[in-house]
């Protein structure tokens, strides 16, 4: 199945947010996958330079064809965004001007049959998002009973975390997402089973979650946010589930940072319906203070 072209989402929103740079300064795009965002800030903002992370290196290779144009102006690096306190180090980057990341999954990630972070495809139990050496394999046969049930439960906020923690041991080894399907079925209520497919969901997050360490990486990059930004600078984080949104929606009224919008800023009707994906996407913008 050929991998679909990944559209950056709430791209124009993004750009708006980070007016603060038409004067020039220092932007870190945490996540920069295919580089769309990036492409989006470089086009609009002439006068900044960009520093690009991410952890996957099959989207470095992408972001690195689109944005060479730009040429001086970018720098990449394959690194975890919660290394970017390291990597400014490395190049002697003191204060950044603009922050964004963007925690959602890109398209070619979803869409290669041979990660597993989709249920609805035949994979091995991978979901690495790279960088990382830990598997979604590893989760599932090695981990206790007790840690799968509290990895499904608070990343995933599954109700039937019990069941099928208990499932999944007794099944073991297992080696694909067909597999891990079954046994997730198969531990639902006959009264519950018209949601399977939402409790598939969930647990492929949670399990997600867990291999790629994604809620304390989250926490890692805003407190590096706090002690890099500049005054005055913006940090803008789009997240898709409420795990993530509401660490970014506490820390944003914590010491250091106000909100730039009350609410979250959420795709138009018209970008839900071009781009199904984009759906739960969340905008939250903070100034540092």
């Amino acid at each position: 199945m050929p991998i679909q072209q990944h559209i950056s989402v709430l791209l124009n929103e993004v750009i708006e947010s980070f007016d603060i740079l038409k004067s020039g300064g220092i932007v870190a795009d945490c996540t920069v996958g295919g580089g769309g965002h990036a492409e989006g800030l470089l086009s609009n903002y002439p006068l900044i330079t960009l520093i690009g992370l991410d952890r996957d290196s099959k989207a470095l290779e992408i972001s690195r064809k689109r944005l060479e144009r730009f040429e001086k102006r970018v720098q990449l690096f394959e690194a975890n965004f919660s290394d970017l306190d390291s990597v400014l180090d490395s190049i002697k980057v003191q204060k950044l001007n603009g922050i964004f990341a963007d925690l959602g999954m890109s398209s070619f990630q979803l869409d290669d049959e041979k990660r597993g972070f989709s249920f609805e495809k035949s994979a091995p139990l991978d979901m690495k998002m790279g960088l990382n050496t830990k598997s979604a394999f590893d989760v599932l046969n090695t981990y206790s009973e007790k840690e799968i049930a509290r990895i499904i439960y608070e990343y995933g906020e599954e109700r039937f975390s019990r069941r099928i923690a208990r499932r999944v041991v007794e099944s073991r080894p297992i080696a694909t997402t067909d597999q891990l399907v079954k046994i997730v079925v198969s531990s639902i209520p006959r009264t519950a089973q018209k949601r399977w497919k939402s409790t598939l969901r969930r647990v492929f997050q949670a399990i997600r979650i867990e291999v790629n360490t994604e809620l304390d990486n989250l926490r890692i990059l805003i407190e590096t946010s706090r002690k890099r930004l500049e005054v005055g600078g913006r940090l803008a984080i789009i997240s898709f589930h409420s795990l993530e949104d509401r660490i970014v929606k506490r820390a944003f009224l914590s010491e250091g940072f106000v909100p730039i919008t009350k609410k979250p800023i959420t795709p138009s009707e018209l970008e839900r319906t071009s781009n199904s994906r984009s759906r739960s996407a969340k905008l939250r913008i903070a100034e540092k203070v």
